[in-house]
């Protein structure tokens, strides 16, 4: 009997062996699926980055293209009006040319219309105005001076002689080597006097006429309200071409 009893022992400890190698395989190959799994999942997830790159560089394509589209489209309208803003440019250079050649005898005739009405009007501030007409006539033969700006300063020569209609002034000027004070008022009529006040003229009939002392007694205070040095006031003092001033000068031509 008891030949029996360590066999049995041996078989039974045999079994959990058994057993145990197969657990330890098993653990092994879960171990090994496992690595394999993970090995897959890297792979997938470096695909995913991969095609996550793939993706984010196909949007910014996209979007410079849109952009690029835009720009494309805003030059062109820009290159659009380009081309208008340079058909009209030829337009307006094309219409100056007609009008410099239009305007170029027109401001000629305007100045020598200009000179004509000075020499025929009342001498004053003669030095003045002669050297003002000289000017704009050599400004019109300068080439760098613009149309526009010859323009501007002929019409601007046309509103001071505009202007001394409208205007009293009182000013010192020598004549022949002798000083005298005028007394100017508008375009109507022009007086001088000796600095001393004792001798009065007025322009008549192209030269000067000597003014007798009741005629040429106003002209002092006309002469303070042309400087401002006393308030406007009404005052009664001769005037070219009237009986009152005819029949009061006396006759005598101005000092020599």
């Amino acid at each position: 009997m008891n030949r029996f009893t360590l066999p049995l022992a041996a078989s039974i400890l045999m079994f959990p062996l058994a057993v145990g190698a197969d657990t330890d395989s098993a653990s092994k190959m879960v171990l090994k699926t496992d690595e394999n799994s993970a090995a897959v999942q890297r792979k997938i997830n470096a695909l995913d980055d991969s095609t996550r790159d793939k993706l984010e560089e196909t949007r910014q394509l996209l979007a410079r293209a849109e952009q690029l589209a835009l720009y494309n489209s805003q030059m062109e309208a820009i290159i659009a009006n380009q081309e208008e803003e340079k058909l009209s440019l030829d337009q307006q250079i094309e219409d100056i040319n007609d009008t410099e050649q239009g305007i170029l005898p027109l401001m000629q005739l305007m100045l020598s219309q200009l000179e004509a009405d000075i020499n025929a009007g009342l001498p004053f501030l003669k030095e003045e105005r002669a050297v003002r007409l000289a000017k704009l006539k050599a400004s019109l033969g300068r080439a760098d001076v613009t149309v526009s700006e010859k323009f501007r300063r002929v019409l601007e020569a046309l509103q001071i002689e505009v202007d001394y209609g409208r205007t009293l002034e009182r000013y010192r000027e020598n004549e022949d080597g002798r000083a005298f004070d005028y007394l100017r008022i508008g375009n109507v009529a022009l007086y001088r006097r000796s600095l001393d006040a004792g001798e009065s003229w007025i322009w008549a009939d192209g030269d000067w006429q000597a003014l007798s002392g009741d005629l040429a007694k106003p002209l002092e205070r006309a002469a303070r309200v042309a400087e401002q040095s006393v308030a406007p006031q009404l005052i009664v003092v001769p005037i070219p071409g009237t009986e009152t001033s005819e029949s009061k000068i006396s006759g005598k031509k101005g000092a020599e």
